[in-house]
This record gives structure tokens, C-alpha cells and sequence, in this order.
């Protein structure tokens, strides 16, 4: 078999090795800054919700700090705690750690944890050897698209903690872009004379469209495409645009949370809200930011999203019909039918959540608002998510160390079984068409990059890790070397 073939698009394997095992990240930043959830390597400002924090010097410090466990955030850029510090104590509920973002920790025979974040990781890069008491902690809440090496059993198993969009992983961020209930409910939506008057005025489409990353792996734009042809749609980005934001909103990453521009696009009864890939709880505020301000989400993405809405009635899924045609027919009914209408804006009334699910799950949810624009929504002090899951894992870590402890006392102690990570922790499916065609019938942008390929093309990648790390490798730069292994074994030629 030629690897050509495998790759879709006939790439050198080296440049595919080290470039598309994160799935061509740095496309994804070319035009689409305001339409990915924000990157928490912006403007971070980390306040400590975990206790003491401290940058530990003297001999006499480090001597209290030998019994306490090292974690170490193997993310360049992400380190949740003040700048500067070499060694920050946490305090977990009595559980203390080390937290540090210097590798040279990893030698440390007190380092017992690191946290990697998963759109950042890299084959080559990998901190081996992987001792025995080594776990691993993945966090990833941002796109699949982005390593979709991440939906790999073969690749994630090696993973003792995470913390993913996924429902099933240990400390789930599902809901990262509900910041809070209020932020659900407290804005209230422009009454339905205005829209209905300003529709008219301003010659507006009942569907407001947004998006400038074009060729994703949910094939949007082909959905969104056909959909405009049975109702008109305003598209103010790049992908299928046909209307121009004002000037002053035109800058995605500086704008697409400014109030002014909520208040532009809250006049509109419809939002699309397309994710960039389909994933059973990847929900980002593309389908948050509509009900925030108080308009009507059509979704497609997760499609279990009714799960975490505020009611029954909040969101059109694009998957309840039978195509754009058959979606586009439901749209213009709402629109033309005021009462129909208003019984989606219902969650925003003094007890109009009542989706028990959803309640329950805020009010037990460990941490608060990751997002600094909305932090007035964080009521309750939370700590950060990513403060959180460093000591979700420095809990689960120390009691590892106890129960290694109480087995050197005593051998009839059972030891605790190993923690790894499965495919229900990410678990993406492939890539498909947004309108059921097969790969053969797409002609559009999506196949350009063959995101079917990228996905299968994954598995090699994660095979070849495996081996790399149950081989005891001592430099992971070496990974190019066990993929050529498994290429030859699989009798795949360059």
C-alpha cells in the first residue's frame, strides 16, 4: 500500500509526522479566532482559588516541600498560576502538590504527574522514559479537529486522568461555555415588535450566519449552502458571505464577545450554530452565545445537546429533519407565528430552566467560569477549570501514595488497580457529510483536506506512540523511527 494513498493528498511522511499529527492546527487559526472557543494562552490572569501559592527559595522551605508530589504542565504557555513562579504550592481540601511548568522537574523522583493539554500534544515531544509512577493527565476542551489522535483508544488509554468535553471523562467541562445559569437567563431578549420592525426596516434575514473557517470536518458550509436555498440567510463572515458586519465588529478575535456586537446580532430571531466538527457533548459557544442573548440556536454538532438545554424547547436540531428543505419550512413557520415563537424564549422567565439534569449539574460543578469576559457570572469562587483539574489530579494522585504506603506495611493491603483513560473519554466519530453524500460526491472545499484520511491516518500515529513508550524509549524525538517500524509492518510503503 502507498502512503500516498493512506494520506489522501500525497504528503512526505516526515512533514505529516510532525505537522498533521495535531491535524494542521495552524489552519485553524488563519481566520477563525472568533469562531473557536477562546484560547486559554490568551491574556490569562490566574488568581489563586486553591490555597497557598508561593515561589518556594530557601533550603529550609524546599526541606517542608520533599513529601509533597510534583505536578508538572507539560503545555508551553499554560500554567494557571501567577507568572514567575518556579514552584507553586496548591492546597486541594488537604491534599497539597507542587505545581510547576518546568521540565526540569521531570527527573525529580518527586514529580508524579503531567498534565499535558491535548491540542499541544506532539509525538515528538513526549516526556519519556514514562516511569512507572508517572500518570498522565490530559486536558482538552477545545475542537476534536484539533488531534484527533485524542479519539484514539490506542492513543488516549495512555492517559490516567482527563478532563474533555466528554460527559464520561473524570472531570468533564462539558458545559464550559454555560458560564453560569444567569448567563443563560439574565440578558432578556429584544421583544418581537422590535425584531419584527427591524426586520423589515433593514431588509434583515431571519438567520443570522457567521463563520470563516471554511473546509471543517462537520462539512457545514455544505448544509448551510443548501439551507439558503429555501430561506434567506445574512452570513456575515467569510464562508458564504453575503453581508458585511459594521465596520467597527470586523475584527473577530477583538469583537465576537463585545457587547455591541451581542446587541448587533440579538435583533436576529435565528442563529446557525454549526460546530467545526461533530462529537457526542463538543458544544462550544456557538450554541451558548444565541441563548445567551436571547435567540433561537439551529444546531448542529453534539447530537446530544438537548441533554444540557434549559427546557424542551430552546433549540431547533438540525438532525430532527429530514434536510435543509424540511428545516427551512419549521424556520419560517416560527418566524411567521409569534406564539410558536415565544415558547422558545420561555427559559429565560423567572423559572423557566427546568431542566432538572442541568440544574443538578451546575450547582455540584467543581469549577466556575474559565472565561475572564464573563467572570461576573462566576458566583460562587470556583476555582478555574484547569486550577481545578490539577487538583483533581494531585487528589488522585496522593491517594496512590497512600495506598503505595500502606502496602509497604502491610503486603495483604490490594493495590489500587490502574486508572486509564478509554475512547468514551473523546471517542469522535469520522468525519462525514453534513448532507449524507459519500467523499466521492463532495465537491467542495471539505475535500481538500480529506479530513476522512486525516482521521484513519491517526490510528498510525497512535500505534506507533504505543510502541514508543512500551519500549522504554528515552527520547521521544525518536518517534519517527517506530513509525516507520509500524509502516513497514503494516506493509505500508513511502
Amino acid at each position: 500500500m502507498k502512503f500516498s494513498n493512506l494520506c489522501g493528498f500525497g504528503c512526505n511522511l516526515m512533514l505529516f509526522c510532525l505537522l498533521t499529527f495535531i491535524v494542521f492546527v495552524p489552519m485553524k487559526f488563519q481566520n477563525d479566532d472568533a469562531f473557536q472557543p477562546h484560547s486559554p494562552f490568551k491574556e490569562m490572569k490566574f488568581q489563586s482559588n486553591l490555597g497557598t501559592e508561593e515561589n518556594i527559595e530557601s533550603d529550609t522551605e524546599k526541606d517542608e516541600q520533599t513529601k509533597k508530589p510534583i505536578l508538572i504542565w507539560w503545555t508551553n504557555g499554560l500554567f494557571p498560576h501567577p507568572p514567575g513562579e518556579q514552584l507553586v504550592s496548591i492546597d486541594c481540601e488537604g491534599y497539597q502538590c507542587l505545581s510547576t511548568n518546568h521540565r526540569q522537574y521531570l527527573a525529580d523522583e518527586r514529580t508524579r504527574g503531567i498534565i499535558f493539554y491535548g491540542s499541544d500534544i506532539t509525538p515528538d515531544k513526549l516526556p519519556l522514559p514514562r516511569k512507572s509512577t508517572h500518570e498522565w493527565a490530559l486536558f482538552h476542551e477545545e475542537s476534536p479537529m484539533n488531534n484527533y489522535v485524542l479519539s484514539k483508544q490506542t492513543f488516549i488509554s495512555l492517559f490516567n486522568h482527563t478532563a474533555t468535553f466528554s460527559r464520561e471523562s473524570d472531570y468533564q467541562v462539558t458545559t464550559q461555555n454555560i458560564y453560569s445559569l444567569k448567563f443563560l437567563t439574565k440578558r432578556k431578549p429584544v421583544s418581537l415588535d422590535v425584531r419584527n420592525a427591524e426586520k423589515a426596516k433593514r431588509n434583515l434575514a431571519p438567520v443570522f450566519y457567521a463563520q470563516s473557517h471554511a473546509g471543517v470536518p462537520s462539512d457545514r458550509d455544505s448544509y448551510v449552502e443548501e439551507l439558503m436555498k429555501y430561506i434567506k440567510v445574512d452570513s456575515y463572515g467569510t464562508c458564504l458571505h453575503n453581508k458585511d458586519l459594521p465596520e467597527h465588529l470586523t475584527d473577530p478575535a477583538e469583537n465576537f464577545e463585545n457587547f455591541e456586537f451581542l446587541d448587533f446580532i440579538s435583533v436576529y430571531k435565528f442563529h446557525l450554530a454549526f460546530e467545526n466538527a461533530v462529537c457526542k457533548d463538543y458544544m462550544t459557544e456557538k450554541l451558548m452565545r444565541p441563548l445567551h442573548v436571547g435567540s433561537i440556536p439551529i444546531y448542529y454538532g453534539s447530537p446530544y445537546a438537548q441533554d444540557w438545554m434549559p427546557n424542551n424547547s430552546t433549540v431547533i436540531m438540525v438532525n430532527d429533519f429530514g434536510g435543509p428543505k424540511e428545516l427551512a419550512e419549521f424556520i419560517t413557520y416560527l418566524d411567521n407565528n409569534d406564539e410558536e415563537y415565544e415558547k422558545y424564549m420561555q427559559f429565560k422567565k423567572p423559572g423557566g430552566v427546568t431542566n432538572q439534569k442541568l440544574l443538578d449539574h451546575m450547582e455540584k460543578r467543581p469549577w466556575g467560569s474559565h472565561d475572564h469576559n464573563f467572570h461576573i457570572f462566576n458566583e460562587d469562587n470556583r476555582p478555574d477549570y484547569f486550577q481545578g483539574f490539577e487538583c483533581h489530579v494531585c487528589k488522585n494522585i496522593h491517594k496512590r501514595i497512600e495506598n503505595e504506603k500502606q502496602r509497604e506495611f502491610d503486603t495483604s493491603v490490594p493495590p489500587l488497580p490502574p486508572k486509564m483513560a478509554n475512547d468514551l473519554h473523546m471517542g469522535c466519530p469520522e468525519p462525514f457529510s453534513s448532507l449524507g453524500l459519500t467523499v466521492e460526491e463532495l465537491k467542495d472545499r471539505w475535500t481538500d483536506t480529506d479530513w476522512v484520511q486525516v482521521y484513519r491516518t491517526q490510528e498510525m500515529m497512535a500505534s506507533a506512540v504505543y510502541d514508543m513508550i512500551a519500549a522504554n524509549e528515552t527520547n521521544s524525538e525518536h518517534f519517527i523511527n517506530y513509525l516507520n517500524k509500524y509502516l513497514k509492518n503494516k506493509n505500508v510503503s513511502l
